[in-house]
């Protein structure tokens, strides 16, 4: 099979996320069976415009401005030129309408859709942009075969009108050799995991931690990764006067994240809006309990008072009434654990990777 796919960022791309690794975890295999795989993408500042990463094809072009355009003008081109069986669409924020322009077997591949959560994120000029070009997704994808992370994501493309059958739920998968559990003493510090962008509530973690440091003055913050709300961050740390209690590690190596998971006494996921949520699977997997914010995504990956604790949408006082119970109920914090690793050990990148494969043949079987 030869595949197509149009995504704004490749995994080498140092705004990458979430949605990029998924799409190398899935597809970089492929290729190793045979598959063809080719990937574009935007560039950025000293990348190679075309390179080969782990058996992928990777070609990139243009910019944050100009690639949805570029993808759009050249796609029929691009299909012609290496015979593709099938395109792959990332649809992320802003749609590339490929239905406009190709009319063969396409996917769209969607993480979770904004709505009005984007008002919390950007400046209104820019996301009611976001929020019109959301809504055309009902317009020109109406026939589409969409692929999903979560059921959340099902509910909202369903509300667009996309169709059940067309409308299949493949979560994400994990690393179950690397992400394991630890076999030392956890510590007293919170984890928190993701890119550092406003939406994704580190301020959030920083008031948690506020909450709770008068009656656990050891306990500490750890703030894994890095982006374009660093700055602001730092400053929201000081005016609290937690300097010493909170650690910015900026981005780190795998090994580097699966020992904090091994060794933190939480991991708070505080997003206000997810795909997923891979870091609340990969905690389970390390035996570290999770306390997760009641929203999209992350409520299908966090199961409430199963396999984490759950607490009520942005409420910071209820966040850290569901971090005080971990640390001091022994036996909640010990189900907790073991009821998380038995679900993380039901998800693999291997299993994804197939129902993709099958999904894509059943999509061009079709046309």
């Amino acid at each position: 099979m030869k595949i197509l796919i149009l995504n704004w960022r490749d995994i080498r791309h140092p705004r990458a996320g979430g949605a990029e690794m998924r799409l190398h975890q899935i597809y970089a295999p492929l290729t190793q069976q045979g598959h063809e795989v080719v990937l574009y993408s935007s560039a950025f500042s000293g990348c190679k415009k075309q390179e080969n990463v782990d058996g992928i094809e990777v070609h990139r072009l243009g910019n944050d401005l100009t690639f949805a355009p570029l993808c759009t003008l050249n796609l029929n081109k691009w299909v012609k030129k290496y015979q593709a069986d099938i395109v792959v669409e990332e649809l992320n924020k802003l749609p590339f309408y490929s239905p406009l322009v190709y009319k063969g077997p396409l996917m769209v591949q969607m993480a979770h859709l904004w709505r009005n959560s984007i008002f919390k994120e950007a400046s209104f000029p820019i996301a009611f942009v976001v929020w019109f070009f959301e809504q055309t997704i009902g317009w020109f994808y109406k026939n589409g075969w969409f692929s999903c992370y979560s059921t959340c994501t099902q509910s909202d493309l369903k509300a667009f009108g996309a169709k059940d059958e067309r409308n299949r739920l493949i979560y994400c998968g994990a690393d179950l050799s690397a992400y394991v559990p630890g076999t030392v003493k956890r510590e007293p510090f919170i984890l928190w995991i993701s890119r550092l962008q406003k939406y994704k509530g580190p301020t959030d973690a920083v008031e948690v931690l506020e909450k709770l440091a008068p009656d656990f003055p050891d306990l500490k913050l750890v703030i894994v990764g890095s982006g374009p709300f660093k700055e602001k961050l730092e400053t929201f740390i000081q005016s609290k006067g937690l300097v010493d209690k909170v650690r910015l590690t900026d981005f780190i190596s795998e090994e580097e994240k699966i020992d904090l998971l091994q060794h933190a006494a939480v991991h708070l996921q505080s997003s206000y809006k997810e795909g997923w949520g891979l870091s609340v699977i990969e905690a389970n997997a390390c035996g570290c309990p999770v306390v997760a914010n009641d929203t999209t995504g992350l409520r299908d990956s966090c199961r409430d008072n199963e396999t984490g604790l759950l607490y009520k949408h942005c409420d910071i006082a209820d966040a850290a009434s569901k971090v005080r119970s971990i640390l001091t109920d022994e036996p909640l914090r010990e189900r907790l654990v073991q009821k998380g690793h038995e679900w993380a050990t039901t998800f693999s990148w291997e299993c994804n990777t197939r129902e993709i494969l099958e999904y894509l043949q059943e999509i061009i079987d079709a046309q």
